[in-house]
């Protein structure tokens, strides 16, 4: 019969395979019915060795969602919250050209998604309101779009 790995073990491996949150590896810890004593002594000599560090994991994974250009700021947000970082932290990132990004992506988005010539209004408010962008952002973007989907 297999031993149970430790909980240091198998967050190691968890960790081997993705970088994430404490707060992520500690439910997942947990899930697979590990003692919370033994979970958070885990993630403490993690911690403690640098194999587990939330503001680097958070900022890596900002830096990669953004550089991606698929997602609005507030998407980015959401998706790192829903992961287990600090909403304050996660806010510090934001860069100041946050703005000029959103309306990036979203022009980008909306090219890939539609055609000219099947292009709605609703549809693409709907598809970039999804995609975490501002109500803004998403007015001028689909204005532009359909004033370039007329005259083509």
């Amino acid at each position: 019969m297999l031993k149970k790995k430790s909980a240091l073990e198998k967050a190691t491996e968890l960790l081997a395979h993705m970088e994430q949150s404490s707060a992520t590896l500690r439910r997942k810890l947990l899930a697979r019915h590990y003692d919370a004593a033994e979970v958070d002594a885990a993630i403490d000599k993690l911690k403690q060795h640098h194999y587990l560090d939330d503001a680097e994991a958070c900022s890596n994974q900002f830096a990669a969602f953004y550089a991606e250009g698929k997602l609005g700021t507030r998407q980015i947000v959401a998706k790192l919250i829903q992961r287990g970082f600090d909403k304050d932290f996660i806010e510090g990132l934001i860069p100041d050209d946050a703005d000029d990004h959103d309306l990036k992506a979203a022009s980008r988005a909306l090219e890939k998604k539609f055609a000219p010539d099947t292009f709605d209004r609703a549809k693409a408010w709907q598809f970039l309101s999804a995609r975490g962008f501002d109500g803004n952002i998403i007015s001028a973007i689909v204005e532009e779009f359909s004033r370039t989907a007329k005259t083509d």
